[in-house]
């Protein structure tokens, strides 16, 4: 576990205490001391992503249990080539090799280049920093910083250390990637003793103001550290896609060895010799294990994840594609996915009534708009930056989000230059948390000293004698009082940060807020973004949850949720209820379809995505932040935010979305589904063609006839003409109610008893009727009796068994039109254009006729070319097996589900 609080053993420290236990003074410490700290206390550096060696990146390649599989095949083989040289065994081995090698190759380079993206990330950690050695100001790399060194913290800085604030100046800092909350905190320097408002964390940035801090801790004890201990920590486990293509392997694995012993024994007790039987077996086993699957489905994946990049979301994995369509529950950030990242003003209280932002007639229309205005510009401490004095460019703000939220709406109503061009400034109060407002003192151009104040609502409202209504200013009474502060409580339940402005005509300028005229309330936040509402729709429709997970107050993720349609009535954890609940608790709390989670800290992120992982759902979490890195990684699949996110939360994450945009998720999610659709498709396909591919082995030892089909033959099927056809599959759009079912559950098996059954049940033995009628049909004509021997090189052999190859790859023809769908009917597929099939329909046909009529490849597939009666079968077949799939179907439509694939 994560220490909850790196900082606790400096709290409540005096500061002669906490200078004596560093052994350090505020003029810092020595070059030589800072040496053997180092030494003690190692680099200022932390490491998120450890350099995986290359070579056992490229082994882990043909570890995995299908391309173990296949190695296993190719062994098989060349023991069948030495136990019968000269039948075509050793060819398929070197192409089983070849597969797993250029798959291996492939993948290792996908990898590869991921791994050289993470390594380089480091971005936490500044470069240089300005610090205190021997007494002076010097600037050094940030990986020097040790214990008891005096740092100098400026805007726009990163802080490279965990420690304690000795002087500031309106210094504010944005801890964001560390707690997850999106307001910036206002520090302050330590006077009596350590508290929470005077200590700083490394990756923390200041945002406004600079300070001398004294570094506490520096490396893996930091604050970040911390975090980046419990990610390391961290196992992912195998994507749903890995268990999927591990069933199947198990599945097809046994199958096989189940089909080819039996063989086995069957030859044996029938009385035919030892090599013989074995020989044959192996020749079963091979033929029942699809070489094509590997490539294929690395194919799909791939051509998915191209796809999703251009649609703004980055996969790192290519697993990660079909994960992501198995998500059944989202846990996701507010700030930044949700929403903007940007604070905007949303409502005004003026006069006693409300005025929302975006309705500017009613704004202007309202006596108090233009006082209001003057306030916001002149109490506020933003720089403009950019901008002409003809509008053709943009003014930008620097500064703080609140007083940036507030310049902007300035800036859009009457241009925010252009009214502070009017007066000129004579004092100014920054903000102080102890007195939770600021002031500031202009002179208009007539010579007027104008004091405007802005703050908490409760105080400034205490400070206010008057009020300014119906173009008036008049005395303010108490039930008035109390209505104003009702109305700023009720927008600050809503999740609203909400200030009060407030003015006054002075004589002289000074820091004395009193007798104030109170001008309004202005309710800001930071506002969902506009296609949200729609993803949110689109995710429920899909029977996907969404949660969110904020280190947020409760209001704020309240009102984002409730926005959005999320929740309407949420119930609300924060992490210190969290922190008190047991594994049952969380379990029951999990199960409230409107449970939402507030003020979370890292661990306890881990805690809930652990916690919805054994309940079963497949649980994507969506982070951007360091303190997310732990949950990025546990997460059945990781997102990240490209935009705003940090390296390491996009180390630790499986897809990046380049746009930080929740919607892209649904964009990604119909992928993903779209992905595991058509790997189903085309594994069923290719599964079809293995029952043509071993009856006529089981028939050629029980019945005395020719050997139908060769080794070769096998071979030229899974590797040359079923390839392409099924890349074609892997490539169909998604179908249009993909997005209206439920995710798929965790027991529903990508290929399952049902796709056993329509493959080798239904569609392969109609397949392998077709090809022995044609089989048998020019044997007979070719004057061949039953039982009678026939070369392997005779002419009539040749044709025979062209006839059969030929009527197998013609099935798949028909087969592959129907796997486009798999329960709707694939009559209106027919005439829409997928480029990928239409390819491998053009080679199946060609590689037929190039091998029938080509006369230099007759002896190496064993196929010639055959009589006008047998093409008869071989054309009409494809129409056979689509319209048995049809009827298939058509009965699974009208409620028999078994023949459902």
């Amino acid at each position: 576990m994560i220490d909850s609080d790196v900082h606790s053993s400096v709290l409540g420290s005096s500061r002669h205490t906490l200078l004596q236990s560093l052994d350090a003074t505020e003029q810092g410490i020595s070059s030589a001391d800072a040496r053997i700290r180092q030494q003690r206390y190692g680099k200022n550096t932390i490491v998120f992503h450890r350099s995986r060696s290359q070579l056992l990146m490229l082994l882990k390649e043909f570890t995995a249990l299908f391309p173990l599989l296949l190695l296993g095949a190719a062994i098989l083989s060349f023991f069948a080539h030495y136990l019968s040289p000269g039948e075509g065994y050793e060819l398929i081995g070197e192409a089983l090799v070849f597969v797993v090698v250029l798959n291996a190759q492939v993948s290792f380079y996908q990898n590869r280049k991921v791994e050289k993206l993470m390594v380089s990330f480091l971005d936490y950690i500044p470069k240089k920093v300005a610090l205190l050695r021997d007494g002076e100001k010097t600037i050094l790399d940030a990986g020097e910083v040790v214990p008891g060194d005096i740092l100098f913290l400026q805007e726009g800085d990163k802080i490279p250390a965990d420690g304690v604030i000795l002087e500031m100046n309106q210094l504010l800092v944005d801890e964001s990637i560390l707690t997850g909350e999106s307001e910036p905190l206002m520090k302050s320097a330590l006077d009596m003793v350590v508290d929470e408002t005077s200590l700083a964390s490394s990756g923390a940035t200041v945002i406004k103001g600079n300070a001398r801090m004294l570094v506490v801790r520096t490396g893996r004890a930091t604050s970040i550290g911390s975090i980046s201990k419990l990610s390391q920590q961290i196992e992912h486990d195998l994507t749903p896609m890995q268990q999927e293509v591990q069933d199947f392997v198990r599945k097809i694995s046994w199958l096989a060895l189940g089909i080819g012993g039996s063989f086995f024994l069957i030859g044996f007790f029938i009385g035919n010799p030892f090599w013989t039987n074995l020989v044959f077996a192996i020749g079963i086993i091979v033929a029942n294990v699809p070489e094509g699957l590997l490539p294929t489905v690395t194919l799909a994946l791939t051509q998915s994840s191209l796809r999703m990049g251009q649609r703004n979301a980055v996969v790192k994995n290519i697993l990660s594609v079909e994960t992501l369509g198995s998500t059944t529950v989202i846990c996701t950030d507010k700030t930044g996915t949700l929403t903007c990242n940007r604070l905007h003003v949303e409502t005004m209280y003026l006069d006693f009534s409300e005025v929302d932002a975006d309705d500017r007639q009613g704004f202007s229309n309202n006596r108090a708009s233009r006082t209001f205005l003057e306030i916001m510009a002149l109490c506020n401490g933003v720089i403009s930056v950019g901008g002409d004095d003809r509008g053709d460019e943009a003014v930008t703000f620097k500064g703080d989000p609140t007083e940036i939220a507030m310049a902007t709406f300035v800036d859009d109503q009457v241009g925010f230059d252009a009214l502070r061009s009017h007066f000129v400034e004579k004092h100014n109060l920054p903000f102080d948390p102890d007195n939770q407002y600021m002031s500031s003192t202009h002179a208009t151009e007539g010579g007027t000293l104008f004091m405007t104040v802005k703050g908490a609502s409760d105080v400034i409202l205490s400070r206010c004698s008057q009020v300014h209504s119906e173009g008036l200013v008049r005395g303010l009474s108490e039930d008035e009082r109390t209505h104003l502060i009702r109305q700023a409580n009720d927008y600050a339940a809503q999740g609203l940060r909400v200030l009060a402005l407030a003015y006054r005509v002075v004589e002289q300028a000074d820091d004395a807020v009193e007798d104030m005229v109170f001008i309004g309330l202005v309710a800001m936040v930071d506002p969902p973004r506009r296609e949200v509402p729609a993803a949110v729709a689109a995710c429920k429709s899909a029977g996907i949850r969404i949660i969110v997970i904020s280190g947020d107050k409760a209001e704020t993720v309240s009102y984002i949720a409730r926005k959005l349609g999320i929740t309407r009535n949420p119930r609300i954890i924060e992490g210190e209820e969290l922190a008190d609940m047991s594994e049952e608790m969380l379990t029951a709390a999990l199960k409230n379809e409107e449970v939402l989670f507030a003020r979370i800290k890292p661990e306890q992120k881990l805690n809930i995505v652990d916690a919805l992982k054994d309940m079963g759902e497949v649980v994507a979490v969506t982070g951007d932040g360091v303190n997310d890195a732990p949950a990025l990684k546990r997460a059945d699949i990781g997102i990240s935010m490209g935009l705003h996110g940090t390296d390491v939360a996009k180390e630790a994450s499986d897809i990046i979305l380049l746009d930080d945009n929740f919607a892209t998720i649904i964009s990604a999610i119909e992928e993903g589904r779209a992905v595991y659709d058509n790997i189903k498709k085309f594994i069923t396909y290719i599964l079809t063609s293995n029952i043509p591919e071993v009856l006529p082995f089981i028939a050629y030892v029980l019945l005395p006839i020719p050997l139908p089909i060769t080794v070769i033959q096998i071979l030229a099927i899974d590797l040359i003409t079923d390839m392409i056809p099924a890349i074609g599959l892997g490539n169909e759009p998604a179908e249009a109610d993909i997005m209206q079912r439920p995710p798929r559950r965790r027991s529903d098996r990508l290929v399952s008893l049902r796709t056993f059954v329509r493959s080798y049940a239904i569609v392969g033995p109609a397949e392998a009727v077709l090809a022995f009628g044609a089989f048998f049909i020019v044997l007979f004509a070719g004057g061949w009796s039953w039982g009678n021997p026939l070369a392997g090189n005779a002419p009539l052999y040749l044709q025979a068994s062209g006839a059969f190859l030929a009527t197998i790859i013609f099935c798949q023809i028909g087969n592959v039109m129907a796997c486009r769908t798999n329960r709707q009917s694939a009559l209106p597929y027919l005439v829409r254009l997928n480029r990928w099939i239409m390819l491998g329909v053009v080679v199946e046909i060609g590689f037929i006729f190039l091998i029938l009529y080509l006369p230099v490849l007759n002896a190496v597939f064993s196929a010639s070319p055959f009589s006008l009666a047998a093409w008869v079968i071989v054309g009409g077949s494809p129409l056979v097996i689509f319209f048995i799939e049809e009827w298939r179907k058509k009965l699974v439509r009208s409620g028999v589900n078994w023949l459902a694939v």
